[in-house]
């Protein structure tokens, strides 16, 4: 599990021109709700642009205020992509001993013998919903593509049970299918088969 800390400062000041003079001044307007009431804060542009590289939903986040602390995660965010920077936070306050749900990024690894033979990889979706404890989300969920042949597939109910955590999507969703090259079929592979082995009969 994945852990950083941010340094923040509660903010009082609402509406377009202070959030554009706290821009101005480096600093990146957020909220926090959830376990409690809702809190405006403001975050360092640079500590968090140099701590993230990329925004995940799934890494838990200490937001320290000095003399009080919460861990978070972040839910939702507004990118200038004209200025490459992140102009607003959501982040979402989680209670220790308390489940949670939040996405987790699926990740292919291995080789498949499907796309060897010149199949096309497709991957259906790139992350999945889980729900468990803070201490058990898992950074990523690995999916091995070894054994994967031309016309097969893997599916949510294909992952391997993970200690803690419970993965909310249906067991029959398609993460990854290996589809057969263009211009060929399962039926014209069949018959291609068929073929050489009646050749070699003769």
């Amino acid at each position: 599990m994945e852990h950083k800390t941010l340094s923040v400062e509660l903010r009082n000041e609402f509406g377009k021109g202070p959030a554009g003079r706290m821009r101005s001044e480096g600093k990146i307007p957020a909220v926090i709700y959830g376990a409690h009431d809702n809190r405006n804060i403001t975050v360092n542009e640079r500590e968090f642009t140099k701590k993230f590289k990329t925004i995940s939903e799934n890494t838990i986040i200490t937001l320290d205020f000095g003399k009080d602390s919460c861990e978070v995660l972040i839910k939702d965010f507004q990118e200038d992509i004209v200025r490459s920077r992140i102009d607003h936070l959501d982040f979402y306050e989680i209670e220790k001993g308390k489940k949670l749900k939040t996405h987790v990024p699926v990740v292919l690894t291995g080789n498949s013998p499907g796309v060897k033979e010149g199949g096309i990889l497709v991957q259906k979706i790139s992350e999945v919903e889980v729900e468990c404890l803070p201490k058990d989300l898992p950074e990523q969920i690995e999916v091995n593509l070894d054994g994967l042949d031309v016309g097969h597939s893997i599916h949510v109910g294909d992952i391997a049970g993970i200690s803690g955590v419970t993965i909310m999507a249906s067991e029959n969703q398609t993460i990854v299918v290996v589809n057969h090259p263009k211009g060929t079929t399962a039926a014209s592979t069949e018959e291609d088969e068929e073929e050489v082995v009646a050749g070699e009969e003769e």
